[in-house]
């Protein structure tokens, strides 16, 4: 499979382009630009979060802590002694990350159920839905969210399918399906309680007007003019060069 710094580089170009592309369509919010590039890098590490010791798992585990641990406390704040926050603070996010994260990795398996077609509708209609319950974000917004978090978890479990085939030896490693599969067949418990999840997470996730997306002339417009935009830069690049070499 690739590693995590491949996950991380692969992960920031397709969410680049993806940005671009949702902008030329004026479909991001102002100023949501960088939020929108994090997310979508940040589903393109997600899916190791089963790996015991990996740095996303760790990570993803640190930030929920943290920001939980942040979200009890404020509310709190001049209500309560700044010492006795601190410890509620360190309390929550100890717990997150270090007890949460133990548990969790005691009853996942790497290449399971997180790394699934399951897992990446799981984790587009949760951003949708957090995004929209908790952040109040517009509709239209938080699914345009919920899309590159998606985005980036399919990046990374097509990219993990790629490496399982071994070009140069003209082999197929073992690891092959297991990435990019529709569910756990060897975790059936796991893929129920997943696909209960992204049920009542679809439930929950606000209905998407599909009248304010693009058109299919909308579409080939901003294709041909992306094109032409890429051999304008060619022709200025060749350009630039056949002088630096004069």
């Amino acid at each position: 499979m690739a590693n995590f710094q491949t996950h991380l580089n692969v992960g920031i170009f397709v969410s680049g382009g993806a940005v671009l592309a949702l902008k030329g369509f004026d479909l991001v919010p102002p100023g949501q630009a960088l939020v929108l590039l994090g997310l979508g890098v940040t589903g393109a590490v997600l899916p190791d979060i089963d790996a015991d010791i990996s740095a996303p798992g760790r990570t993803f585990f640190g930030v929920l802590g943290a920001a939980l641990a942040f979200g009890w406390t404020l509310p709190l704040v001049g209500h309560y002694r700044p010492l006795d926050l601190a410890v509620v603070w360190f309390g929550l996010f100890l717990g997150v990350r270090f007890l949460l994260f133990e548990t969790f990795a005691r009853f996942t398996v790497h290449r399971g159920i997180w790394h699934s077609w399951l897992a990446v509708a799981f984790a587009t209609l949760a951003t949708v839905t957090i995004s929209h319950r908790l952040l109040d974000q517009a509709p239209r917004a938080a699914w345009v969210a919920g899309l590159m978090v998606g985005l980036g978890y399919l990046t990374h479990l097509c990219l993990d399918e790629i490496y399982s085939v071994d070009l140069f030896n003209a082999r197929v490693k073992r690891s092959f399906g297991t990435a990019l599969k529709p569910f756990s067949l060897a975790d059936p418990a796991s893929s129920l309680a997943m696909a209960a999840a992204v049920g009542v997470l679809a439930w929950l996730a606000p209905p998407l007007d599909f009248a304010q997306l693009p058109t299919r002339a909308e579409w080939v417009a901003w294709m041909h003019q992306g094109l032409a935009q890429l051999g304008a830069w060619s022709d200025l690049g060749v350009a630039t060069v056949r002088t630096w070499l004069q």
